[in-house]
């Protein structure tokens, strides 16, 4: 058995230093040396060149390097009948919350309008932004995570998803048909949906004309989610009084996109969920042992749903 990993280069080494602490008797490559392509039965893999997934036959298993596994999916040339894995950790979806919960309280308390009086050296002092009801566009792991954090800090929470859920503390909807009610009355809209063709744009013009006036949007999941164009018309429009981004189609965020300078677009570079190499390299591990042993892999995803 040999892993190859397909990553930038710099958290490649590190990843397979990792690794190779643990099992030094294995041969681990880094992309776009391989090795026999026929010893190659693990790939871990983020953004991959699409078409090189089935270039190994013997193949047994995919280990998205992260939450999402859309970058796979994505690739028209994915084998069929191999496993996908995708990292889930604890660690990963309290830190989704914090992130969540953080741009909220700072939204309500104003905290970015005071940096911006402190600079004018202005004093300036406000009651906090009315309303606290929240809600989250699925509820997986990150989002069932975040819904139980923003029900500690007072938020009312609702959360909407594919399929039916249950959830303490929080109003669940399910389903296009329950859409608008879950959003009707939302004074924040958080995206943790998974990327899927059915959730793609999903953040678009028609989402947005059923936010009541004065929403703001917080989007963690993916770029793919969101319509900029509609965003901007939305935020000129009134209907949402400001976003935040930390995810985008292109990253690093192009220097030209307006999103940089827009006054009530707050953009962080992809840093709501970020889990230590030691972390990552730990869920490679236990899925290899477990292949090696035949036994069950852990955190597969679902071809048919994407995720």
């Amino acid at each position: 058995m040999a892993i190859l990993i397909i990553l930038a280069e710099k958290k490649a080494r590190k990843i397979r230093d990792l690794l190779l602490d643990q099992i030094p008797e294995e041969k681990i490559f880094i992309w776009p040396e391989t090795g026999p392509e026929e010893d190659i039965e693990i790939i871990v893999s983020w953004n991959h060149p699409h078409g090189v997934l089935a270039c190994f036959p013997n193949l047994k298993l995919i280990a998205s390097y992260g939450a999402g596994v859309d970058h796979i999916f994505s690739d028209p040339g994915l084998p069929e009948n191999v496993a996908i894995s995708r990292f889930v950790a604890d660690k990963l979806s309290r830190q989704m919350a914090e992130y969540v919960t953080g741009v909220i309280l700072a939204q309500r308390l104003r905290l970015i309008d005071y940096r911006e009086y402190q600079a004018a050296g202005s004093w300036t002092p406000h009651a906090p932004r009315p309303g606290s009801r929240v809600t989250i566009l699925g509820l997986g792991e990150l989002g069932r995570c975040t819904a139980s954090m923003l029900a500690t800090v007072g938020c009312e929470v609702s959360g909407w998803s594919r399929s039916r859920k249950s959830l303490d503390q929080c109003i669940c909807y399910a389903g296009s048909e329950e859409l608008g009610d879950a959003l009707g009355n939302a004074d924040y809209v958080v995206c943790l949906l998974p990327l899927t063709p059915e959730t793609r744009g999903i953040l678009n013009r028609d989402l947005f004309n059923c936010v009541k006036e004065g929403t703001y949007l917080i989007n963690a999941a993916r770029g793919g989610h969101l319509v900029v164009d509609d965003l901007l018309d939305a935020l000129y429009q009134g209907r949402l009084s400001g976003a935040c981004l930390d995810v985008f189609e292109q990253e690093p965020l192009p220097q030209d996109s307006p999103l940089w300078r827009h006054p009530r677009v707050l953009v962080t570079p992809h840093i709501a969920s970020v889990s230590p190499d030691s972390d990552m390299a730990d869920y490679i591990l236990e899925n290899y042992r477990a292949l090696r042993d035949g036994a069950p892999l852990h955190h597969l995803v679902n071809p048919a749903l994407g995720y």
